[in-house]
């Protein structure tokens, strides 16, 4: 079994990712799904991969998503990327460009589009975990700047393709 911290929203607050590093306890990977994409520095200090992705604050406060998550042939499209980890598609992306704040209609069709599993978003600052048919459908929430609750992250674990996931109040 993979499994798989996710964040989001953090906000330069490198406080609230050391304290989902310990939380999470072992995990294989780290998601960061923007606004601060660079903050995923921090979760490299696990010495496990990252794999991250711009919000819509990225760019204009310094932040930058690491270098080493982009392969050359994904750097134009680093708003959204797929990837694969224990024999399932992972769509990673922050939300803003498919309209979350109204619904997640359009990323779970997204989704569904790439052969996903799974759609992983942020952008609201709210949590959750629901599904769209096959596809799970998670929003960790943010760890630093929480709306209608607790900051909060996610921990995936994939085996054989299926994906499952909790949330976790910090």
């Amino acid at each position: 079994m993979i499994r798989a911290g996710v964040v989001s929203d953090s906000h330069g607050d490198l406080r609230s990712l050391e304290a989902c590093m310990l939380k999470a306890g072992r995990v294989d990977c780290w998601f960061h799904l923007g606004d601060f994409a660079s903050d995923a520095k921090a979760l490299a200090a696990s010495g496990r991969p990252v794999y991250s992705v711009y919000g819509n604050c990225d760019g204009f406060f310094g932040g930058e998503a690491i270098e080493d998550a982009y392969p050359a042939s994904q750097k134009a499209g680093s708003g959204e990327r797929v990837v694969t980890i224990g024999g399932a598609r992972i769509l990673l992306m922050h939300g803003h460009r498919y309209g979350v704040d109204l619904g997640t209609l359009r990323a779970s069709y997204r989704a569904e589009e790439l052969n996903c599993a799974a759609v992983l978003y942020g952008h609201t600052h709210r949590a959750e975990l629901s599904a769209f048919g096959p596809v799970l459908v998670l929003n960790p929430g943010s760890t630093s700047r929480p709306r209608g609750g607790g900051a909060s992250f996610a921990v995936l674990e994939v085996e054989k393709g299926s994906v499952n996931a909790s949330l976790i109040i910090l």
